[in-house]
């Protein structure tokens, strides 16, 4: 069985040869005064229905059409040849008339945004595993709540007054003052994704250890399960923004994806219909 890295070099390898294939190919059709657009036009659109069917395949899971990660593997190495199919074909320049730019910007749209996803979906999951027992994505917002909730009431407890003899309250000023600054924060999930988060997480609680020492020995027993939850808080807020991440991107790439098979359906007709027919 060859291993993983064995198979990506000859994938690239047979991408990069079918590549310059084309390329030569487009030159080939050029010098001949042959009509090269058509063929290469007809051929990015053959590619972009077979990428668009990785999705069909991924509704249809129960048909035996061979494994995801195959197609998978298929998908990203035929989306980069059509890369060299779409310069081909608007000949390295940039198109005329405002419906082929408006074409070209959204298949430009749909493949990089398939790079991106493929970034999301190589460095995400590992991000996620990193940071612990994974949440529910729909029940990320009940727990950052009941988290909060939970911190409220460790450090202002309602017999705050009465806790101690010398009735002191360093427990709710410090939550006043730090703690609840931190938590009625909007949730930015551009930070967590940029791990920016964690620079704020740590200057939290360190501010909230500078504090340890002004308090007795109940308070800092309750200050050591604050820390353990906010530790709690930052890893489904940062789990909240990944899975976001990675369901998002979906959410643009694939309706991308089936407006540019039906504009480039449209715009194959009005070529041939202006050419003079099929």
């Amino acid at each position: 069985m060859k291993s993983l890295t064995s198979r990506r070099l000859i994938n690239t390898c047979l991408t990069l040869f079918c590549a310059a294939l084309i390329y030569a190919l487009y030159r080939i059709g050029t010098g001949n005064l042959r009509p090269a657009g058509f063929v290469s036009g007809w051929c990015l659109f053959a590619v972009i229905i077979f990428l668009a069917f990785y999705n069909v395949r991924k509704m249809f899971s129960f048909l035996p059409l061979g494994s995801s990660a195959s197609w998978l593997q298929f998908h990203i190495y035929v989306a980069f040849l059509s890369f060299i199919l779409f310069a081909v074909h608007i000949q390295f320049s940039v198109p005329n008339g405002i419906f082929e730019c408006t074409l070209a910007l959204i298949y430009l749209s749909v493949f990089f945004s398939g790079i991106l996803g493929l970034y999301l979906t190589r460095v995400y999951p590992a991000r996620l595993t990193s940071l612990g027992s994974e949440v529910i994505f729909e029940h990320i917002p009940v727990a950052r709540r009941q988290l909060c909730d939970q911190i409220e009431s460790l450090m202002v407890p309602d017999d705050v007054a009465a806790k101690d003899d010398s009735g002191s309250v360093a427990l709710a000023e410090l939550y006043r003052d730090t703690v609840h600054p931190y938590l009625s924060t909007d949730h930015n999930v551009l930070i967590h994704l940029l791990r920016n988060s964690q620079r704020r997480h740590k200057t939290l609680l360190n501010r909230l250890a500078d504090q340890i020492r002004y308090l007795n020995t109940t308070e800092q027993g309750r200050l050591a399960e604050v820390n353990s939850l906010l530790d709690r808080k930052f890893q489904v807020e940062t789990q909240y923004s990944l899975q976001a991440a990675l369901k998002g991107w979906l959410f643009f790439h694939i309706p991308a994806s089936y407006s540019l098979l039906i504009l480039g359906f449209f715009h194959g007709v009005l070529v041939h219909a202006w050419r003079g027919g099929l």
